[in-house]
């Protein structure tokens, strides 16, 4: 039944009974869709922030002095990352011991094995106080005069020493990466020692 609503204008207008179409409902649905989608997503997106958050400020971090444990695959570098103070004097030895792994591997490697400091503004390096089966060459790699068999695990440093050429700034955080590199023993001829380096 139409409603007269005498008051606008002084004029008659009549309003129609509203009536509900297939093409109102799809829009009700399209709306409370992306609604639901909206707040699905910022929900999501604040529980990320958080979660990042906690991860970037835990302390689980490496530092040096912690066991480091490097597992290996044939023909693939590793890497493992440890933070260190500035506070350290210039060639001294610090404890730290960095294991090889092999114990998932189903084949022999050669390995060898590099680090580098992140923060400093000339390159420098740690040099190891490695264990009597690793050498360091050249090229700046120490490499191990064996082969590592699949299953096993070899210590290659049981202390670090910081640089001597580079002054570190006492409070700052630096990083030290050690990258392990394996070659496949099976391998006839070694690569390593053919290229340029």
């Amino acid at each position: 039944m139409p409603l007269i609503m005498p008051w606008r204008n002084k004029k008659v207008c009549i309003a129609k009974d509203i009536i509900m179409q297939k093409k109102d409902i799809a829009w009700l649905f399209a709306v409370i869709l992306l609604a639901v989608a909206l707040i699905v997503t910022i929900v999501l997106g604040v529980m990320g922030y958080f979660s990042s958050m906690t991860f970037l400020t835990r302390d689980g971090d490496l530092v040096i002095g912690d066991t480091i444990s490097i597992a290996v695959q044939p023909n693939q570098a590793s890497v493992a990352s440890l933070t260190f103070d500035g506070s350290f004097l210039p060639n001294e030895n610090l404890p730290q011991t960095v294991q090889i792994s092999g114990e998932t591997l189903g084949s022999d490697v050669r390995v060898r094995v590099k680090a580098k400091i992140f923060g400093v503004e000339k390159e420098a390096s740690f040099d190891f106080i490695t264990t009597d089966h690793f050498e360091k060459q050249s090229d700046g790699y120490y490499y191990f005069d064996d082969i590592l068999h699949g299953g096993n695990k070899i210590t290659f440093c049981n202390y670090v020493v910081t640089p001597k050429d580079v002054d570190l700034i006492s409070g700052e955080k630096y990083v030290l990466t050690i990258v392990v590199e394996t070659l496949d023993a099976r391998v006839q001829e070694n690569i390593w020692q053919n290229a340029d380096l």
